[in-house]
Parts: structure tokens; sequence; C-alpha cells
């Protein structure tokens, strides 16, 4: 599955939670829609004849219903639970019942910021990590050097690091990393980290971004081990295996400083 499929099948995991019969004094449908925000989750409200049920909410996605809530659990909810570091994903609660099928999953956003935020994270993750292989996307050369001593640092810390871009400049020098110059669409047009989890699988993560315009990205976040996995081996097959250039530098498994 390459990068941009990827998106489309992210953004196609959109689930819905309807609130049936809940009242509007609190605008509990405006503070879900807030709460869920960037969790690809859309919220509506409807009403019945004979107003039952009341106060209750059903979660569902394409291939079914997911959970039926109770009207005061996601009061509760909105009130008590932390959102996670940067707006993405949640503080682990008691609601665990209640977010499993929405927890730091997926989710779509066309704020730069976050995506800026959230590839930080999944570099922070691959750093603590100290194993395992980090794929990153910088579209082209010119905007990778930006980017040289923080991939370097993780190259030498013990992680496999593949770098691709659109050779506009010579390739740069990221320490252990290796440097993929690949002439493609793809490569020109998505912005994408994504690491293994290494000796932690359960950290295998995915940011993936599609420019859609000037300075504009669509992009998604996964935890869906199925699909990094899908992403991962197209990059291997299309562009590791056979890439135009590859470049490395010494490496090493001493922490950086």
């Amino acid at each position: 599955m390459d990068i941009h499929g990827c998106i489309e099948a992210i953004n196609n995991h959109e689930k819905e939670l309807v609130l049936f019969n809940v009242g509007n004094e609190d605008r509990l449908g405006e503070h879900l829609a807030d709460f869920f925000e960037t969790q690809n989750v859309r919220i509506s409200t409807a009403r019945t004849a004979s107003g039952r049920p009341a106060e209750v909410a059903v979660l569902s996605a394409v291939d079914g219903v997911l959970a039926v809530l109770d009207g005061s659990l996601l009061r509760q909810l909105v009130t008590e639970t932390n959102v996670g570091a940067n707006g993405v994903g949640f503080a682990d609660t008691e609601y665990e019942a209640i977010l499993k099928h929405l927890k730091e999953t997926t989710f779509t956003s066309t704020d730069r910021s976050q995506l800026h935020h959230a590839s930080r994270e999944i570099e922070d993750r691959a750093r603590r990590v100290g194993s395992g292989t980090l794929y990153a996307g910088f579209q082209r050369f010119s905007l990778m050097a930006d980017q040289s001593s923080i991939y370097a640092d993780i190259a030498r810390r013990g992680v496999t690091v593949h770098a691709f871009g659109v050779p506009d400049d010579p390739a740069p020098d990221l320490g252990g990393a290796q440097v993929h110059a690949v002439e493609t669409d793809e490569i020109a047009t998505t912005w994408f980290v994504i690491f293994d989890g290494g000796d932690e699988t359960a950290q295998e993560t995915a940011l993936l971004a599609e420019q859609r315009g000037p300075e504009q990205f669509y992009g998604a976040w996964t935890y869906d081990a199925m699909l990094v996995d899908r992403v991962r081996a197209h990059l291997e097959t299309e562009y590791v295996c056979d890439s135009d250039i590859s470049t490395s530098g010494p490496q090493s498994n001493e922490p950086g400083t």
C-alpha cells in the first residue's frame, strides 16, 4: 500500500457517534466534537418520537455498532479525561472501555503545527527505544538538511534510519542514517515519519501527510500495526531496495549527548 493509499484507508476508518435524545442544556455534542477533534469520529444527534432511548449514544463504523454508551459517562469523559500531549491521543483513564475503539488509532488534521508535533513524538519514541527502523520522508533534500542533527542523533542511538527526498540539493550528511534520493511524485508530495517499534512493538507508529496546496497538508496518525507494516513494506520494496543514491556515515550505538 502506497502512502496516498494508506492515508485514504485511514480516512475511511471514520466512525460516527450518534447521541439519542440527549439534552442540549450542557452542549454535550459540542464538547464531544471538540474532545474527539483529531480522532476521525463524527458526532451527530438524533431524536425519536417516543423520546426513547434517552441519554444514550451509539458508536458505529462501516462494519457495524462498536459500543452503546450512557450519556452520563460521556459527560464524565469530556470533563475528567486528559487529552495527550500536543492534542494527539488520550491519557490513560478509567474510561478505557469507552475509548478502546478510538484511543490513539487514527486522526486526521490539516494543522501543520500539529503534524510537526506528531513527527517529534515519533522521533522521540525511536530515540527512547534505541532499536528498530525509522523511515522519514522530507519531500526534498533541501528540507532534509534542516533535520540533519535530529536524524544523525537517532541513528547514533542504534536505530536504523532511512531518509527519503527528491535530490534538489546534494545529499545532506545525516551521520549513520541512510539517505535515499527518489524522484517520484509520491516522495515529492508526501511527508511521513514511520517507526516499526524496534524491541517494543507497542511503539509501532506512523504519521503520514500529503501536500494538497501551498503549505497545506492533510495528514493521518495511526497505531494500526497492519497499516504501518503495509506502508513500511511499500517503502522497502519501492525505495530502500532500489533507490538512486544511498549514503551513510559512521554509526555508533552510543547515545548522543
